[in-house]
């Protein structure tokens, strides 16, 4: 009975050493590739890292830039601003000399030429300019263009603030910037704005005349003189006046 016991004790311990460990290479496996990935994405991750603080290096050196340029341009402009502004200035106080010495030499011209030609009147486009005579009470002159060519009208104003029948005669004459004449107009019955049946106006009557002046000389006219006259009065027209007197005394 003993014998039986211990044989199968020694079969048992030569099958156990002969048997070998086995490797456990599964969880091997998976470490390792778990240690790979995390060192991949690793590697992806400071990869990114530096290509966005590349980027953004890259904006920042942009935008300094940009700022120092525009800064650099803001500055320029406003250097070349005061450069304009300042000529502007000195433009501006050289014209308003010019036009000092201008205005000057035209009062010394217009002095001069009222010296050579008594009565010389400037002369203004466009405006009532006010005549300081019993018969005229004003007269606007006009200057029509029309490509090259430029006429010249007028429109007087007369009046008769006497007691008396009056025939005036007036002629207009235009001188250039030297006082030399270069235009004439008589004002004649038919160039009276309404229609009349004579020349000569009765105490306290208006009449307003219009038509142009003929030029004989291509110069620009400056001033101009009237030539006021009164014509006398017919027979037939004093003895109206003195009929007229005695009806109404």
């Amino acid at each position: 009975m003993p014998r039986d016991l211990t044989l199968p004790d020694n079969n048992m311990s030569s099958e156990a050493s002969n048997l070998k460990p086995v490797p456990d290479t599964p969880k091997s496996d998976d470490s390792h590739r778990r240690s790979r990935r995390r060192s991949r994405g690793n590697y992806r991750s400071e990869k990114k890292i530096r290509l966005l603080k590349i980027v953004l290096g890259s904006c920042l050196i942009a935008y300094f830039l940009t700022v120092a340029f525009t800064w650099m341009s803001m500055a320029r402009t406003g250097n070349e601003m005061e450069e304009q502004t300042m000529q502007l200035r000195k433009q501006g106080k050289t014209i308003a000399e010019t036009k000092a010495e201008l205005q000057e030499v035209t009062t010394e011209r217009d002095a001069l030429v009222a010296d050579r030609i008594p009565g010389l009147i400037p002369l203004d486009y466009d405006a009532a300019i006010a005549i300081d005579d019993q018969y005229i009470r004003n007269i606007i002159f006009t200057l029509v263009s029309n490509g090259r060519e430029r006429h010249y009208e007028y429109r007087m104003v007369m009046h008769n603030n006497t007691l008396s029948i009056i025939k005036p005669k007036v002629e207009i004459l235009l001188f250039d910037d030297v006082g030399i004449q270069v235009g004439r107009a008589v004002v004649e019955k038919s160039n009276a704005t309404t229609e009349v049946d004579r020349a000569d106006l009765d105490p306290g009557e208006v009449r307003s005349y219009s038509s142009s002046i003929d030029l004989f000389r291509i110069e620009e006219p400056r001033y101009f003189l009237l030539s006021i006259k009164e014509a006398p009065i017919p027979a037939s027209e004093a003895l109206r006046e003195h009929l007229e007197n005695v009806v109404e005394h």
